[in-house]
């Protein structure tokens, strides 16, 4: 019996914004083509990022860098778009204690004219020849890490590197939300990003 993969994104922004640890949620169903119940369901918790705090209490790290060169872009499999990764020097460590230099990966969206979008609203695309405030994670996949966030330092360097200390200083660690556990029903597929 063939079976198409059928989404349903829930967000349910009343229960999760009230809860302590809040974390945004979405069930994935593989639906028989016949109509019947799903034959299996996933689901898998992310931490809420929306305030500035949420941000840096994710980061492992944060820090004011100056893009040198993009090293590559990477074509995904799933979905538009791709990695770009791009070597970076720390000018100056907020959190953490990266290397002075580092290669770090990013969802990008790759235009017509060979130049990159971004693929979410605070999530600037790196550019050499810039500076950014941006907040990292391990990911040995893209090198140094995957960035979580991109806020640009070029203009206002006081202002950005007061507003990410503010943060850092009043981060929400990520905590479980016990409503919302990974999981999975049919063993033989594993629930995953």
């Amino acid at each position: 019996m063939k079976h198409k993969r059928t989404t349903l994104t829930v967000l349910a922004a009343a229960t999760v914004l009230t809860t302590a640890g809040a974390a945004a949620w979405y069930t994935t169903l593989d639906t028989p083509t016949d109509s019947t119940p799903p034959a299996t369901a996933h689901a898998m918790c992310l931490p809420v990022t929306d305030a500035d705090e949420d941000k840096a209490g994710y980061a492992r790290t944060i820090a004011l860098i100056a893009v040198d060169r993009t090293v590559e872009y990477r074509e995904e499999a799933e979905g538009p778009g791709g990695a770009l990764l791009s070597r970076v020097t720390v000018v100056q460590p907020l959190k953490g204690s990266p290397s002075k230099t580092l290669t770090i990966g990013q969802s990008v969206l790759r235009q017509a004219d060979g130049r990159y979008a971004k693929s979410k609203p605070a999530y600037m695309p790196l550019e050499p020849g810039h500076r950014y405030i941006v907040g990292t994670v391990p990911d040995p996949t893209y090198g140094d890490g995957w960035v979580w966030f991109a806020t640009t330092a070029d203009n206002d360097l006081t202002t950005v590197t007061n507003r990410w200390t503010r943060a850092i200083d009043h981060q929400i660690a990520p905590l479980p939300h016990p409503a919302c556990d990974d999981f999975s029903d049919d063993p033989s597929t594993p629930a995953g990003p």
